[in-house]
């Protein structure tokens, strides 16, 4: 992959951001996110609340595999730059309020560059998130999750990145 002459002149106030998770990204400025993965294995015996009442549940979740969410994840990437590369990034801003950044994620701001993330998750819920208001009254739960082997995850990258001559110019500014 040969990557060209890049510019960038990003100029915002203010950035609020409730919820970035499973790897996932904002971006601003000159970027490149190339092969990211991400993998999610999750069992509920009740899914999620939102702004509700459960009364009298008994949620079981029996999960008893050989093998459980077994990830290979394999990538060869070759990055070139040839001759003389420009890269000119300006970002100016006042302020960024992230109220929660999960699971392999990011808020990127200038010249990035994120080259084969990768993020595993499982989970095993007797009830699932809850999210707002919420009453349980009552509520039982088992979770039964006898893996021979669990999760078992297994990255392998393989990264060639070459960078020929090159000129930056990157300026990240915040404003007061």
């Amino acid at each position: 992959m040969k990557l060209p002459y890049q510019n960038a002149s990003v100029v915002f106030n203010k950035l609020v951001v409730n919820t970035v998770e499973d790897t996932s990204g904002i971006f601003i400025g000159t970027n490149q996110a190339i092969a990211w993965s991400n993998y999610r294995k999750s069992n509920q015996g009740f899914g999620s609340l939102k702004e509700s009442v459960l009364i009298n549940a008994v949620n079981v979740v029996n999960d008893q595999d050989l093998i459980d969410a077994s990830v290979k994840d394999v990538k060869n990437i070759t990055l070139a730059e040839e001759g003389q590369t420009l890269k000119q990034c300006a970002v100016d801003f006042e302020s960024i309020n992230a109220i929660s950044v999960l699971n392999g994620s990011a808020i990127d701001i200038g010249e990035n560059s994120q080259i084969a993330w990768s993020s595993s998750h499982k989970n095993n819920y007797g009830t699932g998130k809850s999210y707002g208001n919420n009453r349980l009254k009552q509520v039982a739960n088992q979770v039964i999750d006898n893996d021979v082997i669990d999760a078992h995850v297994e990255h392998i990258i393989q990264n060639s990145e070459y960078t020929g001559g090159e000129n930056q110019e990157i300026r990240v500014t915040q404003k007061k």
